[in-house]
């Protein structure tokens, strides 16, 4: 019954126009802009950013170690003795030498000798070459005009004998230009002279006829023959005279030798003695 009554009501309602509110659909929104331009519907998916990208590393090259020092070699042997013709070369002053800048002022403060009185030293020009002292002096008429150290033969004692010896002959020997020499204004000496040819014949060192070619020359006061086994071309030169380097010769200070070609003058002649 309750049914029939509200069927009644319904109609009732109908039949005036006041049908009951019915609630509507919401409206869907207005499309967005992305939809609009026609963009995919499709859910947006937000991709993980990708991770920086780094430049390549550059390579490492390995640590350079220093060069490692070379091993220390063993400590060298010592050297045994020179030979023979070194072992005789004495290039430092003997224990004998007493040089000095002091020179005699005349020849009469000259060591003693049999030089003593020989007017040779009293007249003229000298040269005296004092090889204990490693000296070289020159007198003019007993005065003493020039005084330089001097340097000698590698084996300076003992008055020379042969060739090849190393020895600065000893005694009265006469002087005379020397312009044809390795060293410059070099002073020949008249090495050998008489008493050498003497000495040298008798002992088969030269033979007769070099020794009367040597005698001759001397007494004729000219350069003696200079290639016999007694041996030549001892000079008074420059190159130093700090120790005993030379053949046989007396070496000076260039300049020193300077010196005693002006105090000599012309043909470089004088007489020479050397003392031992």
């Amino acid at each position: 019954m309750r049914i029939g009554l509200l069927g009644r009501a319904a109609a009732l309602l109908v039949a005036c126009g006041c049908s009951p509110a019915v609630a509507e659909p919401p409206i869907a929104a207005a499309p967005t802009a992305q939809r609009e331009a026609g963009a995919s519907e499709e859910p947006t998916v937000t991709k993980p950013a990708a991770p920086p990208v780094s430049p390549p590393a550059a390579p490492v090259s390995p640590p350079v170690s220093p060069p490692a020092a070379p091993a220390a070699s063993p400590a060298a042997a010592p050297l045994g003795p020179p030979p023979p013709a070194l072992a005789a070369r004495d290039v430092s002053p003997p224990d004998d030498v007493t040089t000095g800048d002091e020179c005699p002022a005349r020849v009469d403060g000259l060591p003693a000798g049999e030089h003593v009185g020989d007017h040779r030293l009293q007249r003229g020009t000298v040269i005296v070459v004092m090889k204990a002292a490693r000296q070289l002096m020159l007198y003019r008429a007993g005065e003493l005009v020039v005084c330089e150290r001097a340097a000698l033969g590698f084996a300076p004692r003992g008055h020379k004998e042969r060739q090849g010896d190393g020895r600065t002959p000893e005694g009265w020997y006469r002087t005379s230009d020397k312009p044809w020499s390795s060293f410059a204004n070099a002073i020949a000496i008249h090495y050998p002279n008489r008493r050498d040819a003497e000495a040298g014949f008798a002992a088969r060192t030269i033979t007769r006829k070099q020794r009367d070619l040597i005698v001759a020359a001397d007494r004729a006061r000219k350069l003696p023959p200079q290639t016999t086994g007694l041996g030549g071309a001892v000079l008074i030169h420059g190159g130093g005279s700090n120790s005993d380097w030379t053949l046989g010769c007396v070496a000076l200070e260039d300049e020193d030798l300077l010196g005693l070609r002006a105090a000599l003058g012309g043909s470089m002649r004088a007489d020479l003695l050397v003392l031992p």
